[in-house]
């Protein structure tokens, strides 16, 4: 349940930086469209970065330990995106987004391996199924609440027009409170959550 329920939650704050952070840095830095997309692709090299170490730290740490601990972080940079300015050198902006991108691929693989601890052998093919079902509609929800905080915060400032710096702050801020919430369904996992798969 913590996988379906707050794996959700967070694959849907996760998956929603792709889509958001190359609208703040076309429309609210006016980087151009090459410059956006070279700068994003720091989140998915973080992504590739972790994958060598994510069994080693699950076996040592746990499912529930990792899933906190890394799901911080991941609020962290979140969050941390919100210092993100104009003019900034463009490596500092790597590196807060490389973070990202390696406690994105952590928490990721956590949350899908912790999702089949406890599934028995034969009811493995119908759980696999409702799992890539919640991923893909996570991954989906995730662009349309970015859509929704943006246009909420632009309603409230009553603005009609482009998009500012501001709109996406607070869209960043609304993504992180989802990732919080599913950090708290998280802390209901017990200790030794998932020990059986660690094991294998």
């Amino acid at each position: 349940r913590v996988s379906i329920v707050g794996g959700t939650l967070f694959r849907l704050s996760i998956s929603a930086l792709p889509f958001l952070i190359p609208l703040l840095l076309q429309i609210g830095f006016g980087l151009s469209p090459v410059d956006a997309g070279l700068l994003v692709l720091a989140i998915f090299a973080g992504n590739l970065a972790m994958k060598p170490f994510t069994t080693g730290l699950l076996r040592r740490y746990g499912f529930r330990r990792v899933l906190l601990v890394n799901g911080l972080i991941g609020v962290g940079c979140i969050l941390a995106c919100l210092g993100l300015q104009q003019g900034m050198p463009w490596y500092w902006m790597a590196v807060v987004l490389f973070v990202g991108g390696l406690s994105r691929s952590m928490q990721f693989t956590t949350y899908n391996a912790v999702g089949f601890a406890d599934v028995p052998k034969q009811q493995m093919g119908e759980a696999s199924t409702l799992f890539s079902m919640c991923f893909q509609l996570a991954m989906a929800l995730g662009v349309a609440v970015v859509a929704l905080l943006l246009r909420v915060a632009m309603m409230v400032r009553g603005g009609e027009g482009e998009m500012t710096v501001s709109d996406f702050h607070w869209a960043l801020i609304g993504v992180a409170l989802i990732a919080c919430v599913a950090l708290a369904d998280a802390m209901r996992l017990p200790s030794n959550a998932g020990e059986q798969v660690l094991r294998t």
